[in-house]
């Protein structure tokens, strides 16, 4: 496990939760989300910190690196989470959808990302006058993003 990895998960993010929920997440929680779930094999709850687009009533997660990452796998089928957005706690279903399967709907998702954190854009290889070319049709085949739709 890497060192930021470990600060992120073990201080940042113990720090952010209660900012995040409470009258200072109207300010920081207008990029990060609180996410809670429950884990498809293990039962148990889990919370994590993610950066978020809005799009009406869907919520747009990439997670980074997601070959490294888990927490997303527990979405493979649509499931209940619950989301503190800058600052309310509100109830939706999400699912996670692979863009080698379904690159329409994670390109639709990249947009809206894209537009909430346009130097994403970088790592994703999409320059900011392609988000409706090929660039980001490869980028969409290649990317697995979260869509949470509030109830």
């Amino acid at each position: 496990m890497s060192q930021s990895f470990w600060m992120a998960n073990h201080i940042a993010n113990p720090l952010l939760r209660p900012l995040l929920r409470g009258r200072f997440g109207r300010r920081f929680g207008r990029r990060l989300a609180i996410v809670r779930y429950r884990g498809r094999r293990s039962g148990m709850d889990h919370e994590l910190i993610v950066q978020y687009a809005r799009d009406g009533d869907a919520v747009w997660i990439l997670p980074g690196t997601p070959e490294r990452k888990t927490w997303w796998r527990n979405f493979r089928e649509p499931s209940a989470a619950d989301l503190w957005l800058a600052g309310k706690h509100l109830e939706a279903s999400a699912v996670a959808i692979d863009g080698a399967i379904e690159p329409e709907q994670v390109a639709h998702g990249l947009r809206a990302y894209l537009k909430t954190f346009p130097q994403a854009g970088k790592a994703l290889h999409v320059s900011p006058d392609q988000t409706a070319g090929g660039e980001l049709s490869d980028a969409a085949r290649r990317t697995v993003m979260v869509r949470a739709v509030l109830r």
